[in-house]
């Protein structure tokens, strides 16, 4: 009978692509014949399903398949990646960075499962900003700072009232090169800077006191009131000139203003200041 494969050598069995619905296998243990339905057989081996890859097919595949044998590839090292094999023999995935010890560090605590990346903030007279998308840029803002007045040859007497209280030095000023202030003719440096900063004043006064003997103090005046701190006293002959230095550091903020003071602690007779240099450096 066409089809009929009874009594035939298995070597010639009809051929079949699949496995056909209830059939079974045969096989032989100690010389005995015994057989076993192929869905049996299927699950004895524990082979269920099929191996496939999932995911966007421009990813690196873990599992290549080569013809016939499907290869798993091993998960290295890379740049910054940590590749392990867990207690539990898991595989971990981790970051390998360090953080520089030396300055503050960008990446903070490197330790964490999500360490944190600082940002960059801009301080007192420092910008921060992002240049296109590759990279942070950090400039000064700050301005050049500097200013002065001279006066030479003075004839104006600064008038004294009062034993030991200050007064504005008088005169007509000469206003020199300044950036980040404005001088005027009075003797007034008033600072326009956009951000808080402390600079040094510098005064070299020449007095002509009228008395002999006379205790002269130069001062220094923020806003129109006196720093205690910025003076320096001598006494000065009549008919002789003495010349003081000061200096001084000071805060300014927009609008703030210094000018120099005088102050007689002998009596109340006027001071002439013949010549001064007067500035921020």
């Amino acid at each position: 009978m066409a089809g009929n494969a009874q009594g035939r050598k298995k070597s010639q069995f009809v051929q079949q692509n699949t496995v056909l619905a209830n059939s079974y296998l045969d096989y032989v243990v100690n010389g005995s014949n015994y057989k076993i339905s192929y869905d049996n057989f299927v699950a004895n081996l524990g082979v269920t399903g099929s191996i496939v890859q999932t995911g966007a097919v421009t990813g690196a595949p873990v599992l290549d398949v080569d013809g016939s044998v499907n290869k798993i590839r091993n998960i290295e090292n890379g740049s910054g990646v940590l590749a392990n094999v867990s207690a539990e023999n898991g595989l971990i995935l981790s970051h390998n960075f360090t953080a520089n010890a030396d300055g503050l560090p960008i990446l903070l605590n490197t330790t964490a499962a999500s360490p944190t990346i600082a940002s960059i903030v801009a301080g007192s007279g420092i910008s921060v900003q992002a240049v296109n998308t590759g990279g942070i840029e950090i400039s000064s803002i700050a301005e050049a700072i500097y200013a002065q007045v001279t006066m030479h040859g003075n004839t104006t007497a600064t008038v004294i009232s009062t034993i030991n209280v200050p007064v504005k030095v008088a005169g007509t000023w000469v206003v020199g090169t300044n950036s980040s202030f404005t001088a005027s003719t009075t003797g007034r440096l008033t600072y326009t800077g956009g951000t808080t900063e402390t600079v040094v004043f510098r005064a070299s006064v020449t007095l002509v006191p009228v008395g002999t003997n006379q205790v002269l103090t130069i001062q220094f005046a923020k806003n129109g009131t006196v720093i205690p701190e910025a003076k320096i006293t001598r006494t000065v002959s009549a008919g002789a000139s003495g010349n003081v230095s000061v200096f001084y550091n000071a805060s300014m903020t927009s609008s703030d203003y210094m000018e120099i003071f005088v102050s007689n602690g002998s009596s109340t007779n006027d001071i002439t200041v013949v010549d001064c240099l007067f500035g921020v450096s």
